[in-house]
């Protein structure tokens, strides 16, 4: 037996005892789980926080879009802008709090407007006074045009404007 054969039979017990401990501690599971939840836990806590303040934001454009189809009923009725407005404002004040006539909405109240157009069949885009007669001695068109607008700061979402607008054509 050469001098190298010698010396590797004398170190192999230890030597494989240390490549055994070696393999034990990398296979070694024990707390496995805990590492994996430390690692994951902030991310799932974010996707939570993340849809529940969609959720929310959603939840307030549908309850604008409510709001203008509440006044969009009365509007088919040509009751008037006050009385339109009303109804939009009562409509409103249900789930939020309406800001003053005019006004910007905020992030804890909602702006509302009516505004009345009348125009020709013939120029849609023309806005004209309701009393004009058109051509061929035909009446105006009388439309309601409502918006609404919120801003939202939510948790995790960065504000921005919500604004919704209908029209209502009532002749």
């Amino acid at each position: 037996m050469g001098y190298r054969s010698r010396a590797f039979t004398q170190f192999a017990p230890g030597a494989r005892f240390f490549g055994r401990m070696i393999y034990a501690v990398i296979r070694n599971e024990d707390g496995l789980s805990a590492t994996e939840l430390a690692l994951l836990a902030p991310i799932l806590i974010f996707s939570i926080l993340a849809t529940a303040d969609l959720g929310l934001a959603l939840s307030e454009r549908m309850t604008l879009g409510h709001i203008l189809r509440a006044g969009a009923q009365s509007a088919t009725e040509d009751v008037g802008i006050a009385k339109i407005d009303l109804s939009l404002r009562t409509t409103a004040a249900k789930n939020m709090t309406v800001a003053a006539a005019g006004t910007a909405g905020t992030d804890t109240t909602v702006a509302l407007s009516v505004r009345r157009i009348c125009s020709c069949a013939a120029r849609p885009s023309v806005a004209l006074a309701c009393s004009t007669t058109c051509d061929q001695q035909a009446p105006t068109q009388i439309y309601y045009i409502l918006s609404g607008s919120k801003t939202y700061s939510g948790l995790i979402l960065p504000r921005f404007q919500q604004s919704k607008s209908l029209e209502v054509q009532v002749r």
